[in-house]
């Protein structure tokens, strides 16, 4: 991942703990295990979207071969 996709995964997975956790202060047990689960998810979509070579605009890193 680059710097920058790891960064927003990171923030929108401090977002979607602390709401977690406010749900769980609040005692709203399924409000809060929709709220990890939902985070997870979307950590994982953002992981995937931002892997190497998923954008046009960067050069594919090719390895020469000798023969």
């Amino acid at each position: 991942m680059s710097s920058f996709g790891t960064s927003i995964a990171g923030l929108v997975g401090g977002v979607v703990l602390l709401m977690g956790l406010f749900a769980l202060f609040q005692r709203e047990w399924k409000a809060a295990f929709v709220w990890f689960l939902s985070g997870l998810g979307l950590i994982a979509l953002l992981t995937f979207l931002d892997k190497p070579g998923s954008h046009p605009s960067e050069p594919l890193k090719t390895r020469e071969t000798r023969e």
